[in-house]
């Protein structure tokens, strides 16, 4: 125990030498927790088993997670945040926005109807009376984060004048629901697997088309 009290009160230098250890531990809790959540479903997994499977201590895994919806939101924003709608640039055409669009939309529905996500998703429904903090928390960073970012994406097509939405937070949810249709439903019941990439590609293209001939500029 010394050793380490010792170790934490080294000179600056040290302590930036270990920083990239903690993001390797970080990293292996969320692969960690990802696979468990994959496996075992999110309610059934602990912060025990992920400690265990990431080869951490507990107090460790909650030194970079309070709790288990933290540690949720975090494996979400890994497997999302690196993929983003980009700022439309001044000149932006309407064109190249509708292509930003239905390159969201098509990673948006591989991500997820992905058969680890959709298998997640049911467990989570199964299990969101017993745990509404995980629900809650899974809606959060899941759903509702994309939606944000879709509605955020229709609001600067808006401010450029290429598209006039009419409520762009409600609009984002029906593009959204258009592009993945029911094919998480279908895994769930067994009658169908993932969709192609061709499949994905041409749900996504005539539901972006749709939404620009629903809402064209104004005058």
């Amino acid at each position: 125990m010394s050793t380490k009290k010792i170790a934490l009160a080294s000179p600056p230098a040290r302590r930036g030498r270990g920083r990239p250890r903690d993001l390797e531990k970080r990293e292996a809790i969320l692969s960690a927790a990802a696979a468990l959540f994959s496996e075992r479903g999110i309610a059934a997994t602990t912060m025990d088993l992920v400690a265990e499977r990431a080869g951490a201590a507990k107090m460790t895994v909650y030194a970079h997670f309070a709790d288990k919806p933290a540690l949720l939101a975090a494996v979400f924003e890994r497997n999302t945040g690196n993929f983003r709608l980009p700022e439309l640039a001044e000149g932006a055409d309407l064109e190249s926005s509708l292509a930003h669009l239905s390159e969201f939309g098509e990673w948006l529905v591989r991500f997820l109807t992905r058969p680890d996500i959709v298998k997640s998703a049911k467990a989570m429904v199964e299990s969101a009376d017993l745990h509404p903090d995980l629900a809650a928390a899974f809606y959060a960073a899941g759903p509702a984060a994309m939606i944000a970012r879709l509605a955020a994406f229709l609001r600067s097509i808006n401010a450029r004048g290429l598209l006039s939405v009419d409520e762009p937070d409600l609009v984002a949810e029906q593009l959204a629901a258009a592009w993945l249709g029911v094919n998480q439903l279908q895994q769930n019941l067994g009658v169908a697997g993932p969709p192609s990439p061709e499949q994905i590609a041409k749900r996504v293209r005539i539901a972006t088309g749709a939404l620009a001939r629903a809402w064209p500029a104004r005058g």
